[in-house]
């Protein structure tokens, strides 16, 4: 059967081939001809267009540039020479192309005539941009006309050329694809006859072994194992029935392996498995995937007691694996009793932390909670509540203390650390009422002593101000004398200054002066001599028009050929006749500069003369002020030593002033504190104490700070009281 099939299937294969081979052959004649087209005759054509195109552009700009103004020539000028590279560009590219004989010839005559017409164009390009227009016009309509023409024409048959080469590769092609289509159509006919009558046959030796075949498969199918196969011969149908035998057989042992599991399973023993080696290819996968499922029930059992176990200790923060289908309740109970577990594990750190922060007024949320759980939480409500009336009973106390009644106590049932806490507060309220009670008659008697210091400091401190007040008044009138003789001494020494200061521009201003002289002279040196160049210039003039008249003469007398040289002779003349007039309107001008500027030099030398005696002056007024600024600081140096020594008494008794002023707000401020220390103490009611302020001293303030002298003389006072406070 193989036999016959490999050969039914290998002859159509060899028809298949031929056809695919020729097939493939004529396809790639086809695509070597469409590739000439495309990359090779169509590039050409179109670079033969474009260069075409270029060479009329470039024929447009000339003729523009012969009727365009001359201010927009050199632009068109430089379109010509980008056309120009342009062209050479293509050509070049069109030269490394392919070409057949006739190809090649065409491109050789392309360059002959695109040389020639460049050359007579160039000709015609400087013409026009010299400004030459009518001779440009003469050669670009005359001698140049048939090489533009036969450039064009040669370019136009290359481009008929490779029109021609397309439509006879077009032919070739079209003649490829009708073989190629005929031989096709006489290989797919000569397949189809054989592959029907090798069908035919095949069938015929297939279709009963087959129908057996297909008849026991459908009852394995249905789950009957029992169907037995007779002996089969050793062609492919018989080995088909031998190996559906063989099938049968491993199923049966398949189903019996596990019958043997599920009674093992049955008795407890959970970790039996089938031997998945013992079945070979499928029927091991299906082997192991039946072990799989089992792997995976128990897996999942197993899980869940590892789950149980971890929240029996306390410890939530695994959850159960996401099951899916049927599974799912699973998952779902176990977040069930999580949640269950985490609330109250909330709840309870919740009255934690509340009670750690100090709040025993929260409660547990019972409705949350059912049977053990919300007796669990009922207890903790029983715990927070007894603390907080017990935290409340002593923060009552607290406040009583800091209202000042000292009276009260803690009053109640109190059991353990909090009747301890009860004794405890009690025995600080009395400890605080004996030390309230000495601070209050301290107080008293601090404040009448302050008060007699005071007074006293008070007197003495109106004397000594007395005192001051009069020194101050005589320091102020020394000051301002000083003040007067200091401001004249200064405006001396200013005045000084200024008398140097203008004595230094004197004598900057005579220096000034000769320069200007020295400066006047060289000016009048300089304008004789210009006067002298200037005569010198009329001179050369003079003679060049003398030059100029003789070549008129001459030319005159050379007729017709001189008629040139007499116009130019005349325009000299002319040119002489300017120069010599302006050359003595110039000397005028320099005479007349000359004669002003020795006026002016007459001028600068009396000036000069008048400035020295302005400097001499000056400085005898210098020597002058310099005298009365040494006597008016002599003067001030003197004012100034008295105004030290008055100055200095002053300080000593303003010195004095301040002593006692510190001595009387150091006694002020120990009565003020005194008094403070009273009021502070009045808060506290204790028992047999009428709460009366003690009194306060009749001396006047002074209105300074009490120095630190005085602040430590209070704290020596108090100290003693404090510390006892303090124990």
């Amino acid at each position: 059967m193989s036999q016959r099939l490999a050969l039914s299937f290998g002859l159509l294969i060899v028809l298949l081939g031929a056809s695919s081979t020729l097939a493939l052959y004529q396809f790639h004649n086809v695509r070597q001809a469409v590739d000439k087209i495309v990359h090779e005759n169509n590039l050409k054509t179109e670079l033969l267009y474009t260069m075409l195109r270029n060479n009329m552009s470039a024929e447009r700009y000339l003729r523009d540039m012969m009727l365009s103004p001359a201010d927009k020539r050199p632009a068109l000028a430089a379109k010509i020479q980008e056309i120009r590279v342009d062209n050479d560009r293509r050509r070049k590219a069109l030269d490394a192309l392919p070409g057949t004989p006739a190809g090649l010839a065409m491109r050789k005559e392309i360059h002959d005539a695109q040389a020639a017409a460049r050359s007579v164009n160039s000709r015609v390009l400087a013409l026009a941009s010299s400004g030459e227009i009518e001779a440009a016009r003469q050669l670009l309509y005359g001698d140049a006309a048939p090489l533009l023409a036969r450039r064009v024409q040669v370019i136009q048959n290359a481009v008929d050329l490779q029109i021609r080469q397309n439509a006879l590769s077009s032919d070739e092609i079209q003649a490829a694809l009708l073989f190629s289509n005929r031989a096709l159509i006489g290989f797919g006919l000569l397949a189809a006859v054989l592959g029907a009558i090798l069908s035919v046959l095949i069938t015929r030796s297939l279709a009963g072994p087959l129908g057996r075949a297909t008849e026991i498969a459908e009852s394995i199918a249905q789950g009957r194992l029992d169907h037995r196969i007779p002996p089969q011969p050793k062609d492919e149908t018989g080995r088909l029935l031998t190996s559906m035998d063989r099938m049968q057989a491993q199923l049966q042992a398949v189903m019996a392996a596990q019958s043997q599991v599920a009674r093992h399973h049955e008795h407890g023993d959970v970790s039996r498995r089938m031997d998945e080696h013992a079945f070979p290819g499928e029927y091991g996968r299906m082997v192991r995937e039946s072990n799989a499922l089992l792997d995976m029930h128990v897996s999942l059992q197993q899980r869940l007691l590892e789950i149980m176990g971890r929240y029996a200790i306390g410890d939530l923060s695994q959850d159960m694996d996401r099951l899916p289908g049927e599974q799912a309740a699973l998952t779902e109970t176990m977040d069930q009793v999580k949640r269950n577990l985490s609330a109250m594990n909330a709840e309870i750190g919740r009255l934690v932390d509340a009670a750690a922060a100090g709040d025993f007024a929260v409660r547990g949320d019972t409705a949350r909670f059912q049977y053990d759980f919300r007796e669990m939480v009922e207890g903790l409500n029983q715990l927070m509540a007894t603390t907080d009336d017990n935290l409340q009973a002593l923060s009552k106390l607290l406040q009583d203390i800091a209202s000042g009644d000292l009276t009260t106590r803690m009053e109640g049932q109190f059991q353990g650390v909090f009747a301890q806490m009860r004794e405890d507060a009690d025995a600080t309220v009395a400890q605080l009422t004996g030390i309230v009670g000495r601070i209050q008659h301290a107080a008293g008697q601090i404040t009448g002593a302050a008060g007699e210091i005071a007074a006293g400091n008070a007197d003495l401190s109106r004397r000594t101000e007395q005192q001051a007040a009069s020194l101050e008044e005589t320091a102020a009138s020394m000051e301002e004398l000083t003040s007067t003789v200091r401001q004249n001494a200064e405006r001396a020494s200013q005045a000084n200054q200024l008398a140097i200061g203008a004595t230094a521009v004197a004598s900057q201003g005579g220096a000034v002066v000769a320069e200007v002289i020295d400066t006047m002279n060289g000016i009048q040196t300089s304008s004789r001599r210009i006067a002298d160049i200037i005569g010198v210039i009329d001179g050369i003039a003079f003679q060049t028009n003398i030059l100029a008249l003789n070549a008129a003469v001459e030319a005159a007398r050379a007729g017709e050929q001189g008629r040139g040289f007499a116009v130019v002779a005349s325009e000299v003349r002319v040119l002489a006749q300017r120069s010599a007039e302006a050359a003595k309107e110039i000397k005028q001008l320099i005479d007349d500069s000359v004669s002003k500027v020795d006026a002016g030099s007459l001028l600068v030398n009396s000036a000069g003369s008048t400035m020295h005696e302005i400097v001499a002056s000056v400085q005898r007024v210098t020597d002058f002020m310099t005298e009365i600024s040494a006597a008016s600081q002599e003067q001030s140096s003197g004012i100034e030593q008295v105004t030290q020594t008055i100055t200095h008494m002053d300080q000593a008794t303003q010195q004095n002033a301040a002593l006692v002023e510190e001595a009387a707000a150091a006694a002020q401020a120990m009565e003020e504190q005194a008094i403070q220390l009273g009021e502070a103490v009045t808060l506290f009611r204790v028992a047999g104490s009428t709460g009366d302020m003690p009194a306060r001293s009749q001396a006047k303030p002074l209105g300074a700070a009490a120095p630190s002298s005085a602040r430590r003389g209070l704290q020596r006072v108090a100290a003693p009281l404090l510390v006892e406070y303090a124990g």
